[in-house]
């Protein structure tokens, strides 16, 4: 982590930069920019692209909800627009904010981002902007994805059993075995999909290829 710390700050000249996360779901995207933004010595902001995905009503209405998380359910106009008003000095911008609770952007909420030096952005989509200063995909074997993915999903369930507010509420009573197919179901067919059509070729535009290994630390960073 030290080096890529190092390669980042090697590229800042004192004017506002770009960095992106991108990689798999469940490959540890926020956990790693957020360790990524303590280390840097600068002022650091940490946006996720899923503060840009349309609303559930928009997905619905446009046919594509069963397509959530593909590049075309995101406003990636609105995510290049947010780096182009820092860009031009705007000190302060308002961005949406995707509540996790109930999988859909809450109206009710905005989010106001100071400009950082160093603004970082996560997501699966985040390797496929165009004007990003410096791109970081994150890396490791598919069935290590797979099984952090099935424990994610599974803890983050069990603790929405008493959470009627949760939309996991609703899978929260069925049987481990029963779930787990279903998780797994929605893997290869929504999740996997993306990997291989639209997430992994982003790995081509990365400055830096970040191994994880099956602890979710790094192995080692690969240049390009």
């Amino acid at each position: 982590m030290n080096g890529l710390v190092k390669a980042i700050e090697s590229r800042y000249h004192g004017e506002f930069m770009t960095v992106a996360i991108a990689g798999s779901v469940a490959v540890g995207k926020s956990t790693f920019a957020n360790e990524l933004a303590e280390k840097l010595k600068i002022n650091v902001a940490v946006v996720s692209t899923d503060d840009f995905l349309f609303s559930n009503q928009f997905l619905q209405e446009h046919q594509l909800f069963d397509r959530k998380g593909f590049p075309e359910t995101y406003d990636l106009d609105a995510l290049t627009k947010l780096i182009a008003q820092f860009k031009s000095g705007n000190q302060l911008v308002r961005i949406p904010h995707y509540d996790q609770k109930i999988a859909d952007i809450d109206h009710n909420v905005t989010r106001i981002v100071n400009k950082p030096d160093i603004l970082i952005i996560e997501g699966v989509v985040a390797l496929q902007l165009s004007i990003i200063d410096f791109k970081i995909y994150l890396d490791a074997t598919i069935e290590n994805i797979k099984r952090w993915y099935l424990t994610r999903t599974l803890e983050l369930t069990e603790k929405a059993k008493h959470d009627p507010n949760s939309w996991r509420h609703q899978y929260a009573h069925m049987p481990v075995k029963e779930f787990t197919k279903l998780v797994m179901a929605v893997w290869e067919n929504t999740n996997q999909v993306n990997l291989d059509k639209y997430i992994s070729p982003s790995k081509s535009n990365a400055d830096a290829i970040v191994y994880l290994n099956e602890n979710h630390q790094v192995e080692k960073i690969e240049y390009v």
